[in-house]
């Protein structure tokens, strides 16, 4: 059966057995599988790609360690989780020589690079600078070996840094320990360092590579004595495609062109000193053309070669030859690791993510220093991770008081202290360097018989050869083979004095990038024993400083076979590598530990006794918050134990749950907090609608915003306003006639469109005839416009039989002859407008201060007031008005040459025939107008414009609608009234809506209890009036018959049909009662009764008769039915006259009408 956490195995399972479960792993192409949480791969091999594919990428990114089959992406997710919580992470890879590290290891640094996010080209720019310098290194430090095509001759230490964002925003490399002896002494059958069979095969094939090759003079591997000894090629790859591929990686990492030729002839030099020792004699021919690469003098090179002015001997040359070669190698190695370091380096600090690639065990023949520093790198590894996975969880199950009995594992502390030394006692490293310093004859014996009396049971010495017992097994060495291979025939400083006197500027400089490399990069030493001790130590502790992940790369099998898994060979590998001990210990442990505040910060979420706002709220004990935090999420106390300051959890599924609900918590946030950013955002835009709407509406406006303000100027302390003129609902919108619209009107302006200005000003208005001996002044009703530049009076002539043109001009006045203008300082619509023509202008209009104050904008004009104006009717005659107040109904009455001016209401009048009482719940609809098309004023000043039996409402950009009293089929309450409790005056605008008057009032249902407060308030008329509401003029000599009960219906409907379009009339629609009728243009009736005059001259006009604004308890006095018996006209106690619903009256007396049945 599949078998993906070795932890399941039973529990008497052995090394066998777990050998068994990987090779039916391999065999179903599972090559990875998990130890809890130590990864163990079998080396793929050729299936390496579609194992480590961009898919396989995508779908482990961003899930958690378990949720998918094992994998190192899972442990490379697990580590970047960690990482972001500023735990600093390391990878590290064990195992032997070819058993697939240092493909891992590139891809954990291609898989980071894909899947983190990019926000700059900087970003993008060291990425691939950390894949590009894996392909550098790999050219310069891997070789091919008989354990593998691409094995690693070099320890590698790369740390990767993220900022915030998980953006990989720079990093840091280490190399240490190269093979550089493999440069000059090759075992048989392997390769070089791929770049010297690169730059032989693959620079000629190049472009410009002929003309180099010319200068550098290579040919073929075979010529060089440092290649030739598996006949040039062995079982590589095509070398000129891997030429290009380092090329390209080496400009990726930011080498220029100049770098990359001084490159070029540094492996030329280096290839060309092994061929400096000829059969016989030494080749000065050789030397002079190295000297000419590296720029140097040829006699400097031959002094440096033959050891000083002495004659060196040919062994002595050529061993000199070599040992320059391995050092400028190794100097152009540290060039391409500085280079990669100067394209991947910052200053941020962030999460850190590392990966650690030791070459692996690598048992020879004969084994010297390289194979004796790679096995103690390894067993330094292998230290790590018995102290972290194996010793350190038994030492704190026993300090946090568990019930634990130690278990003993396989210490390998001997064999670490027995080469590097411990204390004052000497290891063999040490014996090895006072060895070779001390200049002896046999230093070889010397060596031995240091190690028989080093007292160890780790070391044996047997002959000329000595054994370590390493924890792979025991490793034979050759005691001479580490003395030549720590020796150093040609001192490195004699090397890089003359590497200095190169004439090439990049040459010259190659032996200062060691000081200028990586911050705490070990220092130079002087043997290679010392070296690599130091770059160990140096790379073991900063990889002690983090929270180490382990993955174990296995070989299948000796050949490397697809597909052909070993299982003795692959036992072999699990017995020196100690899984087993690590499967006893994760079975037998705890997979989590941590301290209790630790466990309370990461985990109080799932609790939600522990969250208040997404913040820890504990007070508590620690620990019984982390068993509170357990219980919630239903974990059995069996599965978990509490130390003494810390828990330990005994299953991963546990901690998965956890991490699960963790999760899920903080998306739950992110689902709230989107829902309340786009709630937000749809409060934005419901505000920026609101604030485009307003800014709409006072563009409007805007302009009859400052000539309310300009009036109010001229007008304080000099006139009485009426209440409506100063309320802030009052929009001084100038053309109120919409004559800018109105093409009829335009043509009495200009007859040619293009020459027409714009009118500023339009209202209806009465022209104040010339009183005679036997008649009073009368009033003509006219329309006044103002323009830029002339004040004009124009007669509606639609009601003329006859009639040429719908409006006739009748006097043109321009604006510049405007001398002044004077009013009465009372609350009256009286102007008079003095020009320099000798023929004065005498109006009533309701919007007399906007007037005068738009001609006091546009020319300048002085405003007077006073209670008498001289004024000129005629030329060559001047009279007079005077205005004096009078206690009395009406707003004003003209008698002959003094206007009388109300002051106060007239007395309230008795004998009451109904009371008002409050109108039933309910929606309101209106009636229905007859269809005609004219313009009428209403009583707030405002246009209704009546087309089709509809009337429009304009008053800046607001218009509705409304529909006549009169005509309709089935009548029903119309709008209008507005019933408030208490009396109070509304406090808002109101909404504008149509009455059956034509005027405009707002709708507002009545509050609860308004019925049983006993009073309410009406609004009418589009403003709010609570007892004194605009009335209606009528003549002060002219009674009205008050029991007139003629059959109003009848003559409404002959008047109504007769009526056709109608001039627009002054507000005082109800005229004298024995008034005649002429027959004028109208085409008016014959003579009617007071009643019977005012509902004419409703008719006439297209209702703009008010409904009378009353309150509940207040009488009024029914005058006649309107056309119906849904209203009727009735008279308050002020003798006000307007239209009242019949549903809200109560009748004290029966109703005398003939209409009322």
């Amino acid at each position: 059966r599949r078998m993906e956490d070795l932890v399941a195995l039973d529990e008497a399972a052995d090394e066998a057995a777990v050998a068994r479960a990987l090779c039916r792993r391999h065999a179903e192409k599972a090559f990875y599988t998990a130890i809890a949480d130590v990864a163990v791969c079998v080396n793929p091999g050729a299936d390496s790609a579609a194992l480590h594919s961009a898919d396989t990428a995508r779908r482990y990114h961003s899930q958690p360690l378990r949720s998918l089959p094992p994998h190192v992406f899972a442990t490379v997710e697990a580590a970047l989780a960690s990482a972001k919580s500023f735990q600093a992470q390391c990878i590290v890879l064990q195992g032997e020589s070819g058993s697939g590290k240092s493909e891992v290891a590139r891809r954990i640094v291609q898989y980071l690079c894909d899947v983190t996010s990019s926000s700059t080209d900087r970003v993008v720019q060291i990425k691939r600078s950390f894949v590009e310098a894996h392909v550098v290194l790999a050219a310069f430090g891997n070789a091919s070996t008989p354990r593998g095509i691409d094995a690693s001759r070099f320890g590698k230490y790369c740390e990767m840094t993220f900022n915030e964002k998980t953006e990989l925003c720079g990093g840091r490399i280490v190399a240490f320990m190269l093979d550089k002896m493999r440069v000059t002494n090759c075992p048989e059958g392997e390769r070089n360092f791929h770049f010297l069979y690169q730059i032989c095969k693959g620079l000629p094939a190049a472009r410009e590579g002929s003309a180099i090759c010319n200068q550098l003079k290579l040919t073929e591997a075979q010529q060089f004595r440092y290649l030739s000894r598996n006949g040039g090629g062995g079982n590589a790859a095509d070398d000129n495609a891997a030429f290009e591929q380092t090329v390209g990686a080496l400009r990726a990492i930011g080498a220029k062109d100049d770098e990359l030729k001084a490159v070029y002839r540094i492996a030329a030099a280096v290839l060309w000193l092994g061929n400096v020792v000829g059969a016989n004699a030494v080749n000065n021919a050789t030397i002079e053309h190295v000297a000419k690469l590296l720029e140097t003098e040829p006699a400097t090179l031959q002094r440096l070669l033959s050891g000083g002015e002495r004659e060196a001997t040919l062994a002595e040359v050529g061993a000199a030859a070599d040992s320059f070669a391995s050092q400028l190698y190794a100097q152009l190695f540290e060039w391409a690791v500085w280079k990669a370091n100067r394209a991947i380096e910052t200053k941020a600090k962030g999460a850190s993510l590392s990966v650690l690639d030791v070459p692996g065990f690598e048992p020879l023949k004969t084994n010297g220093l390289q194979q004796m520093c790679i096995n103690y790198a390894n067993e330094k590894l292998f230290r790590l991770f018995c102290e972290t996975t194996l010793e350190r969880p038994q030492r704190e199950y026993q300090s946090e008081g568990l019930n634990w009995s130690s278990a003993e594992f396989y210490n390998n502390m001997p064999a670490c202290e027995a080469i590097e030394g411990q204390g004052q006692q000497t290891g063999v490293f040490t014996l090895l360097d006072e060895v070779c310093t001390g200049n002896q004859k046999d230093a070889a014996g010397t060596f031995l018989q240091a190690l028989k009396d080093y007292n160890t049971s780790a070391v044996s010495v047997s002959g000329s050869h000595f054994k370590i017992k390493h924890f792979v097994g025991k490793v034979k060495y050759n005691a001479g083979a580490l003395i030549a291979g720590n020796t150093e025939l040609l001192a490195e400083s004699a090397a890089v004095a003359y590497l200095a006197t190169s004439k090439n500027v990049f040459i010259a400089g190659l032996v200062q990038k060691r000081s200028v490399g990586v911050e705490g990069s070990p220092p130079a030493t002087v043997t290679h024993a010392h070296a690599a001790k130091q770059s160990v130590g140096y790379v073991l502790s900063a990889t002690a400083s983090c929270t180490c992940r382990f993955v174990f790369c296995l070989r299948p099998s000796e050949a490397l076979a697809d597909g052909v898994c070993d299982l003795n060979y692959l036992l072999a590998q699990i017995k020196f590598l100690h899984l087993l001990d690590v499967l006893t210990m994760k079975k037998a442990g705890f997979h989590y530990s941590a301290t209790f505040q630790q466990f309370l910060e990461k985990y109080y979420l799932c609790c939600p006794a522990l969250c208040v706002g997404g913040k820890l709220a504990w007070d508590e004990e620690p620990s019984l918050g982390c068993a509170a935090i357990l219980k919630q999420c239903g974990v059995s106390s069996r599965h978990y134990v509490l130390g003494s300051s810390k828990i330990f959890v005994a299953r991963a599924k546990t901690i998965w749950q956890l991490d699960e609900i963790r999760d899920q918590f903080w998306k739950d946030m992110a689902q709230r907090i989107v829902s309340a950013l786009r709630s937000y955002q749809q409060y934005q835009r419901e505000c920026i609608s609101t604030i485009q709407a307003s800014y709409t509406q006072w563009r409007a406006t805007a302009p009859s915003q400052d000539v309310r303000t300009t009036c109010n100027y001229l007008f304080s302390g000099k006139k009485e306003r009426k209440r409506f003129s100063l309320t802030s609902v009052r929009h001084y919108c100038g053309d109120y006639l919409d004559a800018n619209s109105n093409e009829a009107l335009l043509k009495v302006i200009s007859p040619e469109q293009q020459q027409r200005p714009s009118v500023v000003f339009s209202s209806c208005c009465y022209r104040v005839t010339e009183p005679s001996l036997l008649k009073d002044a009368t009033l003509e009703p006219l329309i006044v416009l103002l323009t830029a530049k002339i004040l004009l009076l124009v007669e509606d002539a639609h009601s003329a039989k006859g009639a040429a043109e719908p409006y006739v001009l009748r006097r043109q006045v321009d604006v510049r002859s405007v001398s002044w203008v004077t009013m009465s300082p009372f609350a009256d619509p009286f102007i008079c407008i003095h020009t320099v023509e000798d023929k004065d202008v005498l109006l009533t209009c309701d919007f007399n201060t906007e007037l005068a104050t738009r001609l006091y904008a546009i020319c300048g004009v002085t405003i007077s007031c006073t209670n008498k104006i001289e004024y000129q009717p005629k030329k060559g005659q001047r009279t007079s008005i005077t205005f004096a107040t009078a206690n009395q109904k009406e707003q004003y009455i003209l008698k002959k040459d003094v206007v009388y001016v109300a002051s106060a209401p007239a007395a309230t009048p008795t004998s009451p025939v109904a009371v008002l009482s409050p109108p039933p719940a309910g929606p309101s609809s209106p009636v229905r107008l007859p269809s005609s098309t004219h313009t009428t004023p209403t009583a707030n000043g405002h246009t209704a414009q009546v087309t089709n039996g509809r009337t429009g409402w304009h008053a800046g950009s607001r218009t509705s609608s409304t529909e006549n009293l009169l005509g309709g089929s089935s009548p029903v309450v119309p709008s209008g009234v507005t019933w408030r409790g208490g009396r109070q005056p509304l406090s808002a605008f109101p909404t504008p809506v149509a009455t059956s008057a034509g005027t405009v009032a707002s709708v507002q249902s009545p509050p609860l209890g308004s019925q049983a407060a006993g009073s309410a308030a009406l609004s009418v008329g589009g403003h709010h009036s609570h007892k004194h509401a605009t009335t209606h003029h009528r003549h002060p000599q002219r009674g009205r018959n008050r029991s007139e009960s003629a059959d109003v219906s009848a003559e409404l409907r002959e008047l109504s049909a007769s009526s056709g379009t109608s001039s627009p009339l002054r507000n005082d629609v109800s005229q004298k009662s024995t008034m005649e009728s002429k027959p004028g243009r109208g085409g008016r009736p014959a003579p009617l009764s007071s009643a019977m005059a005012a509902v004419a001259a409703v008719a006439h006009t297209a209702a703009t008769l008010h409904e009378l604004s009353v309150a509940a308890g207040d009488s009024v006095r029914v005058q006649r039915l309107a056309g119906d018996t849904q209203w009727c006209i009735a008279e308050d106690r002020h003798g006000r006259l307007g239209f009242v619903p019949l549903n809200v009256l109560h009748f004290e007396q029966a109703p005398v009408c003939r209409q009322f049945s």
